[in-house]
């Protein structure tokens, strides 16, 4: 487990995190963020928990839940993962009750240190979609510098929007 000081921690999917992934994943207004845009069935998230960890190496990407008092607030993804490069993404979601609290940032920094310390790590990077105004605000308070824009890049509400690069590089 990774501690997030003053919330908990960062931790490995378990399988009574069922029904709160099944929340999470299964909210509409938050497909337009991800690669999947349909419903999650519970029997395909169980398999997805029971066969955790699975391999960074092998999959490309790595889920931590965010853990406060024993409840799932939260999940933490790193994708695209590039060994050789020693970079990826990062993305993430709390629950709507935690947001605007600045645990955001708290988790982030402790996921940073995983991914930059113990995966040894060189850039994290995040692709934030110009009208999601607190993740813009969570990356560049984190610095994250903007490097890019990325034209006509999300679809929501039928419309495209344009996508904001950020990256973060160890010195």
């Amino acid at each position: 487990m990774i501690n997030v000081k003053g919330i908990g921690h960062l931790r490995a999917p378990e399988i009574s995190d069922l029904n709160a992934l099944y929340a999470l994943e299964n909210e509409p207004d938050l497909w337009y963020l991800g690669h999947s845009k349909e419903p999650w069935s519970k029997v395909v998230l169980q398999r997805y928990l029971v066969n955790q960890p699975g391999s960074l190496l092998r999959d490309g990407q790595l889920r931590l839940i965010l853990d406060h008092d024993g409840e799932l607030i939260g999940a933490f993804d790193l994708y695209d993962y590039d060994p050789f490069a020693r970079k990826a993404g990062v993305g993430l979601v709390l629950s709507p009750a935690h947001r605007g609290k600045g645990w955001s940032s708290l988790a982030l920094k402790a996921f940073e240190n995983y991914a930059f310390g113990t995966l040894g790590l060189n850039s994290l990077f995040a692709i934030v979609p110009s009208k999601n105004i607190p993740s813009q605000s969570l990356f560049s308070s984190g610095c994250y510098k903007l490097v890019g824009e990325l034209a006509d890049w999300v679809m929501r509400d039928g419309k495209m929007e344009k996508a904001l690069f950020y990256q973060k590089v160890l010195k």
